[in-house]
Formats: C-alpha cells, structure tokens, sequence
C-alpha cells in the first residue's frame, strides 16, 4: 500500500510542477505572441478598409463625373 501512495504523492508533485510551468512559462509567451498577432491582424484590416474607403471614394468621383457628361 505504501508504493501507491508514493506513486500518488509523486504525480501530485509532478503534476504541481508541471502546473507552475504552464502558468510562470508557458501561458505568458502565449498571451505575448497572441498580442502580437492580434495587432498584426488589426493593423492589416485597417489597410483593408483604406483600401475600400479608396475605392468606394473613386467610384463615388467617377459617377460624379460621368452624370456630368
């Protein structure tokens, strides 16, 4: 009975020491990069939406320009 608890005592440890792993290593670069990628993301969205304000701008002048005509 006594190598059962041992063996239980034993993963406990283990599983404790994995548990801080995650939370002081693990979970802190992931929050980083995470962050990082949302950023990336948003500012190539905000491109997008430039890019079709322009193109929503210069249909607009165009069909200006051609009711005139």
């Amino acid at each position: 009975m006594d190598k059962f608890e041992e063996i239980g005592k034993r993963l406990e440890e283990e599983l404790a020491r994995l548990r801080k792993f995650v939370d002081e290593e693990v979970a802190p670069a992931t929050e980083k990069r995470t962050a990082q990628v949302l950023r990336e993301a948003s500012e190539k969205l905000s491109e997008a939406a430039r890019k079709l304000e322009a193109r929503v701008a210069a249909r607009g002048s165009q069909a200006s320009t051609d009711a005139k005509s």
